[in-house]
């Protein structure tokens, strides 16, 4: 009898311990709920992963995109977080749900794969992306051999298939004065990047490039100048993730950006103007 009172305690304790656990799932089920839910209405605080694009985002933070962004932030309830990586880094992090917004991007030119996890915004302004090098006669970027085209990590897939080149003929590197620095050096041929963040970088550079880059490396043509030639004219625009959340996310960001925001950019619209090929004095 002693046995049987001793089992059935144990057994009310195990039901008791069971239905303890039960109602804990139950509730972390409901809170998770209703921080979806509310995720779901009112997205407030945005994380946002963005490369650096000199002057449009820059390395510490600031820039025109930026300070569009921040502008929104005065009329919406939005918080804007901002971390500034590279390309391939923010892509990864919105694929990892980690962050919730990413840029900038090339509207409608990503690879398949990116519009798996990632949607763009309606919001976009053009773009031109030039071929950066020491001697137009590398601008034939069709009968390079690999290793031989330089761009930010992240940016090659694309280019690749903008281009209608192998990726294999592509290098990827994290910062623009590396590239600039690599081709000076003529350990790349080609650059292939967005024209006001290269010019820019390059016209900062231009103590290094007159300095520090071997003679026998400069452009025979013209020692110690860059020539470009437009590869072409891309959108650029922000994606978030391709679900729900970014849908309604999505959805307030492109209401907020309806007004113009060309004000923002008026300090590099002078770089859309410039010929189709020269040389960065």
């Amino acid at each position: 009898m002693a046995i049987f009172k001793y089992s059935n305690s144990i057994y009310k304790m195990s039901i008791s311990n069971n239905i303890s656990v039960l109602y804990k799932v139950v509730g972390v089920a409901v809170l998770c709920a209703l921080f979806s839910v509310k995720s779901l209405a009112n997205p407030t605080n945005i994380l946002v992963g963005l490369e650096p694009f000199p002057p449009l985002v820059n390395e510490d933070g600031s820039g025109f995109v930026i300070d569009m962004l921040n502008g929104l932030q005065e009329n919406s309830t939005l918080t804007f977080n901002y971390q500034i990586m590279t390309y391939a880094r923010a892509k990864l992090e919105l694929k990892s749900y980690r962050i919730d917004m990413v840029g900038l991007t090339p509207k409608d030119s990503e690879t398949e794969s990116f519009y798996q996890y990632a949607q763009e915004l309606s919001w976009h302004f053009d773009t031109t992306v030039d071929l950066y090098s020491t001697s137009p006669a590398n601008f034939d970027i069709k009968n390079l051999p690999e290793g031989s085209i330089g761009t930010l990590i992240g940016n090659a897939d694309f280019f690749a298939e903008l281009a209608q080149v192998p990726r294999e003929k592509f290098v990827e590197v994290s910062s623009l004065a590396q590239l600039i620095m690599m081709m000076a050096r003529g350990r790349l041929k080609v650059i292939l990047f967005e024209r006001v963040a290269m010019m820019s970088t390059i016209k900062e550079l231009q103590d290094d490039l007159s300095t520090k880059v071997p003679t026998e490396f400069n452009s025979p043509e013209s020692p110690q100048k860059i020539y470009y030639q437009k590869f072409k004219v891309i959108a650029a625009s922000l994606a978030v993730a391709n679900d729900s959340v970014g849908a309604k996310l999505k959805k307030q960001l492109d209401a907020l950006l309806s007004d113009d925001t060309a004000h923002y950019f008026k300090k590099i619209a002078p770089y859309a103007k410039l010929p189709d090929n020269g040389i960065i004095e």
